[in-house]
């Protein structure tokens, strides 16, 4: 599945530390975001959404080509048929019982995705981390997350962002992301993510699951599981358009 630096699938690049030890931190980025171009992904799984009153569970496949077309259909009982299109920074979201779509605007953006942690905000973004922050190192400039090594970056947005500060932990080896803190425009931390397994497939690695923990509320956290992923397979464009969104 890809929603754009969401699962984050980073290629498989093992390099020596020494090199690593050179790089600047827009060096780290821009060879991150290179690890995690890929064509085309087709995937499935689920997600697990905690809170005061227990746990749901959703279940979907998904669809994506490039950094710009994002298709999610979920297959679970209560919300079977639902889609979300993704076209660049568009979203659009399919009800089957109303058979209506609706296009995602402003503050609508800001929505939870069925009480999830995710929010319709989060599947947007494909421009480069470059583009829309400043980054540099923390200090001090490495740290382990969980045992593994792992480059501690703070990025400052330069532009209007979800998030306008951002704490980011990339794994020294093979530059995959292993944790991330998302901050407001007073400092406040929103949002935090930890990845949990990494999978290897047709040569890229990728976190697998992951848990994102809202830490305004309480009791608050959405597990992120693939249950299975192809790489570039062959897809269908004509299925990310609005005229086939209700088919």
């Amino acid at each position: 599945m890809t929603i754009k630096r969401s699962i984050w699938l980073a290629l498989l690049v093992v390099l020596p530390a020494t090199v690593f030890a050179q790089m600047t931190a827009e060096e780290v980025v821009r060879r991150l975001e290179k690890n995690e171009v890929y064509t085309s992904s087709k995937s499935s799984g689920k997600l697990l959404i905690t809170n005061q009153f227990g746990t749901k569970t959703k279940t979907f496949t998904a669809a994506s080509q490039g950094a710009e077309k994002l298709l999610l259909e979920f297959t679970n009982k209560e919300e079977r048929g639902q889609k979300i299109l993704r076209l660049n920074d568009q979203i659009f979201v399919y009800y089957p019982r109303s058979n209506s779509v609706v296009s995602m605007q402003g503050g609508a953006l800001k929505d939870s995705i069925f009480g999830s942690d995710f929010t319709y905000e989060d599947l947007t973004g494909e421009k480069s981390i470059l583009n829309l922050y400043k980054v540099e190192f923390a200090q001090p400039s490495t740290e382990t997350v969980d045992g593994v090594q792992c480059y501690h970056l703070r990025l400052t947005g330069i532009t209007s962002v979800a998030y306008p500060f951002q704490e980011l932990w990339v794994e020294t080896a093979r530059l995959v992301r292993r944790k991330a803190v998302f901050f407001s425009l007073t400092r406040e931390p929103l949002k935090e993510m930890e990845v949990k397994e990494t999978k290897e497939v047709s040569g890229k690695i990728f976190p697998s699951r992951f848990v994102i923990t809202d830490l305004i509320k309480k009791n608050s956290s959405t597990e992120f599981a693939l249950d299975s992923i192809q790489i570039n397979p062959r897809l269908d464009a004509r299925q990310f358009s609005l005229e086939r969104l209700k088919f």
